[in-house]
């Protein structure tokens, strides 16, 4: 039997960066799109509450909805959220491992899907290396003769 993982995550004051600097690009892309005009301030605007949410929800983990803890087996992922309820579900192929950067997709077991993003400075370090080391080896294909025809 292997144990479940387990870590907590913190605010990521590198996701607050990353979409800050979003927002600045995209409200400088409208100034040359919009020529100055009104619509300007509006798209700045929704350009602004959008980030503001992500940076709410994914950064400084203040949802309801957001990720405070996570813990893991092979047959299951499991997230606790800042409102008290726990998700369960699985890892799909669709998440990336980087060193810097992990995109976790988790199909619910009740139907659904959800992502979440998780920077080198969302969790402690040794247990996001853990994290990428268990989804690159989740994700490989098993070796069966099928995928290796020279297997005997």
């Amino acid at each position: 039997m292997l144990s479940r993982a387990k870590f907590q995550l913190k605010v990521s004051t590198h996701l607050v960066c990353i979409c800050a600097f979003v927002w600045l690009v995209i409200s400088l892309c409208s100034l040359a799109l919009f020529n100055g005009s009104w619509p300007v301030l509006v798209y700045v605007a929704a350009t602004g509450l959008v980030t503001g949410r992500w940076v709410w929800r994914y950064a400084w983990l203040r949802s309801s909805t957001s990720v405070l803890a996570m813990s893991w087996t092979p047959d299951e992922f499991c997230c606790y959220l800042s409102n008290g309820h726990q998700v369960t579900g699985q890892l799909m192929a669709k998440s990336a491992f980087h060193p810097c950067f992990i995109t976790l997709h988790i199909a619910v077991a009740g139907g659904g899907r959800f992502w979440w993003p998780l920077l080198a400075d969302s969790g402690p370090e040794d247990a996001l290396r853990k994290l990428r080391v268990f989804g690159r080896w989740h994700q490989q294909p098993p070796i069966t003769k099928q995928n290796y025809p020279g297997l005997k």
